[in-house]
């Protein structure tokens, strides 16, 4: 549910068809024809992309550094720094998620978790969201535990140097993670 902070006399449109065009490893590609209800609007086709929601997680230790995540992407071809971060599975809660994706990429835990929020990852195209969580005073006492295509290093800097960080992130939903805690 969106909420506006002022009035809007926009009209939601109506979809009149969906096919789906493609299933891949982690999204489903479908087209849809969608007109305006009351304005003689184009009717498509729009490309929709549907993915699962996805955590980031801000990991602070007990001696106040962030814990980040360097891998590689595909997407990108380069290696980026980034958020621990990963998919929800399919009815797992989005904090339990993040816990666990903590544990995985880092092995490290907390006992301290905030919400810091959520956005709609690319809301022209994209159906799912991410979901943005603190964990405070991170220990390693958990597991790393990679998918079998990941190859990650840690990378771990004291919070102070956050803003340096950020200069020199090019991984979006990490850099408004981390913006979030920043502006808490």
């Amino acid at each position: 549910m969106l909420l506006f902070l002022w009035s809007s006399s926009l009209e939601k449109w109506i979809i009149k068809s969906r096919k789906q065009e493609h299933r891949g490893n982690i999204f489903l590609y479908e087209t849809i024809d969608a007109h305006h209800p009351t304005k003689p609007i184009a009717c498509g086709p729009y490309d929709i992309i549907r993915l699962a929601d996805w955590v980031n997680v801000v990991a602070i230790t007990e001696d106040n550094k962030i814990i980040l995540v360097e891998q590689y992407r595909f997407g990108m071809d380069e290696i980026t720094i980034e958020t621990p971060a990963g998919a929800i599975n399919r009815g797992e809660d989005p904090l339990v998620a993040a816990k666990r994706e903590l544990e995985e990429e880092t092995g490290y835990i907390s006992d301290e978790w905030e919400s810091l929020g959520r956005v709609s990852v690319n809301p022209a195209f994209m159906t799912n969201s991410a979901h943005f969580f603190l964990a405070k005073n991170c220990r390693p006492d958990g597991e790393q535990n990679f998918d079998p295509d990941e190859d990650i290093e840690l990378v771990i800097k004291p919070v102070s140097e956050l803003k340096e960080v950020l200069k020199n992130m090019d991984h979006s939903l990490s850099e408004l993670c981390i913006s979030r805690y920043l502006l808490k």
